[in-house]
C-alpha cells in the first residue's frame, strides 16, 4: 500500500513538473560506447502536498535519488525503493531495476538485485516518464513569457542563467527558472537537454523552478516560497558485479 502510494506521488510530481515546463520538450539520454560501467545519479526535490494544520499552511516535500548505469549499449535504472509505512524510511535492497538496450523498444524490470523475477515492460519512454522522472528536453524559455534576468559564473566555473516570468501568475505559476552549467560535467552520460549542452559547450547539470510567496484564495492564506529542482552527478558505480550480472540475465532472456 505504501509502495503504491509513493509511486502515485512520484507519478503526480513528474506529471506536474512536465506540464509546468511544457515549453521545453523531447526525451533524451545518451549511452557510452565504452565497455566500462558508468553511473550518474538523478536527485530531485518537489512539493507534493499543500495542506492546512491549525490554520497554518504547510507543504510536504519529496526528495529522492535515482541511479542510472551505462554499459556499452545498455542502460540500467535503479528506481526508488519501497518505504516503511510508519516512518517513510526507505527499505534498502528493495529497489527495482529497469534494463534495456538503446536499440530496443522494450525493457525488463527486475524486482531487485537479488530477485530474478521480472516483467517485460514495453514502451520505454512511457515507463521512464512514469517511474524514472524522465520528461522531455529542456529548452531556452520563450521570449514572450520569460526574460533573461542574469547570467554569471561563480568561482567554480559554473555558469548560472536566471530567467524571470514577464507575466504575473497565480500561486501555482513558476516565477523564475535557474539553469546551471559546468564543463567538468561534460563527460556525464545523462542529459537534460542535448541542445542546451551543445549551445553552451557545457553540461546542463541542474535546473530549479521557483515559486514566490503569494496569497492563495484556495487556502485563504499566504503560500510560502516553493521550489522544484533536479540535479545530475557523476557517481562511482555501486554493486558493479551485481549490475553486470543483471545485464547478462537481460541478454539471456532476450535471446530466448
Amino acid at each position: 500500500m505504501r509502495k503504491k502510494k509513493r509511486h502515485l506521488e512520484i507519478i503526480k510530481v513528474a506529471t506536474n513538473v512536465t506540464l509546468m515546463i511544457s515549453f521545453l520538450l523531447f526525451n533524451s539520454s545518451t549511452c557510452s560506447q565504452k565497455k566500462d560501467l558508468k553511473c550518474v545519479s538523478l536527485s530531485f526535490s518537489a512539493p507534493v502536498n499543500i495542506y492546512k494544520e491549525n490554520d497554518e499552511i504547510k507543504i510536504s516535500i519529496l526528495r529522492d535519488t535515482i541511479l542510472v548505469f551505462y554499459y556499452s549499449d545498455y542502460l540500467v535504472y535503479r528506481l526508488l525503493p519501497t518505504a516503511k509505512w510508519e516512518t517513510g524510511e526507505n527499505i534498502q535492497g528493495t529497489e527495482p531495476y529497469l534494463i534495456y538496450n538503446k536499440q530496443d523498444s522494450c525493457g525488463i524490470l527486475f524486482n531487485s538485485l537479488t530477485d530474478s523475477s521480472y516483467i517485460i515492460t514495453c514502451r520505454i519512454d512511457s515507463f521512464l516518464f512514469n517511474r524514472a522522472l524522465r520528461g522531455k528536453d529542456l529548452d531556452i524559455p520563450s521570449d514572450s513569457l520569460w526574460s533573461t534576468k542574469e547570467v554569471k559564473k561563480d568561482n567554480g566555473g559554473i555558469l548560472i542563467e536566471k530567467y524571470g516570468s514577464t507575466k504575473q501568475g497565480d500561486e501555482m505559476s513558476i516565477d523564475s527558472i535557474y539553469y546551471y552549467y559546468s564543463k567538468k560535467m561534460n563527460k556525464v552520460q545523462y542529459s537534460f537537454s542535448k541542445k542546451l549542452d551543445s549551445i553552451s559547450g557545457m553540461k546542463l547539470f541542474k535546473f530549479r523552478l521557483l515559486f514566490n510567496s503569494k496569497f492563495s484564495k484556495s487556502y485563504n492564506g499566504v503560500l510560502p516560497k516553493r521550489e522544484i529542482w533536479f540535479e545530475i552527478r557523476e557517481e562511482v558505480p555501486p554493486d558493479v558485479k551485481e549490475i553486470l550480472s543483471l545485464i547478462k540475465k537481460y541478454q539471456s532472456i532476450k535471446k530466448n
